[in-house]
């Protein structure tokens, strides 16, 4: 993945190429059995850090960085930092924009089960979902177990007869995370609004369902975004609305300043 971001910023941040160029480029195998850059990709989109756009008929793809992968390859190009894998997991949980497998897992199974159910729940959940024929889980598994993944999140695993959901780490620099992502999904679905209703983000995104945070984490969450100066939060209504004060830029390049 780092190699992939890395010849998309040498190409000036966006770069219309084929697969082929790309391996060439990356040293990123390609072909029928061994092809990873087109799974790559895909990855790198859902994960909110590549835009793409294919070119029928050339077998180009346009290849944009996003926000915020300008500031990963900036503060982790190696994407190595704890922060920087959970802010990639939970990109890949959003409903708009996401992967499909990580959303039904860690939102839809999580509201279902919570954080810990029996493997014959999950792969029950899993078949009804996504049919017998298809393998959901087994990539979703080895890339929280693999090292050179997002093994530092390690946000699924099983043990015994169980599958058990990690929740987010409840600390500063993980709160300067999911505010970041909370802004960017913010854009993403309401990008005219300069006020929201929580739930409302929550509804297009599943994104604080991901993080695993009971009610009390959510509310020392807003209160971290509050007194960061990020928002402004209303609960007269009983659910929160939050009212933006600064730009998404600026969260996004304070991202990593707490990172200890």
């Amino acid at each position: 993945m780092s190699a992939l971001l890395t010849y998309v910023q040498n190409m000036g941040g966006s770069t219309l190429s084929t697969v082929m160029e790309i391996s060439k480029m990356t040293g990123i195998p390609t072909g029928k059995s061994t092809g990873k850059v087109k799974p790559l990709i895909q990855y790198a989109q859902g994960m909110g850090l590549l835009d793409f756009e294919s070119r029928r008929g050339s077998g180009e793809m346009l290849l944009s960085l996003t926000p915020l992968a300008k500031i990963v390859l900036r503060e982790d190009p190696h994407l190595l930092e704890e922060n920087t894998q959970w802010a990639l997991h939970l990109m890949l949980c959003r409903r708009n924009g996401g992967a499909e497998a990580w959303y039904a897992v860690f939102v839809d199974a999580a509201a279902v089960f919570g954080r810990r159910f029996r493997e014959e729940q999950f792969e029950y959940f899993l078949n009804n979902r996504f049919g017998l024929s298809r393998d959901a889980v087994g990539p979703l598994l080895r890339i929280y177990a693999d090292p050179a993944s997002l093994a530092k999140a390690a946000a699924i695993a099983q043990e015994d007869d169980q599958v058990l959901l990690r929740k987010v780490p409840v600390q500063p620099a993980l709160y300067d995370t999911v505010s970041a992502l909370l802004f960017l999904t913010w854009d993403a679905a309401m990008p005219a609004d300069t006020q929201v209703a929580l739930s409302g983000l929550e509804d297009n995104s599943g994104l604080v369902t991901a993080t695993g945070w009971g009610l009390e984490e959510q509310t020392q969450f807003l209160i971290a975004l509050e007194s960061a100066g990020f928002v402004r939060v209303d609960r007269q209504t009983g659910a929160p609305i939050l009212t933006r004060l600064v730009s998404t830029d600026h969260v996004l390049q304070v991202m990593y300043d707490r990172l200890v």
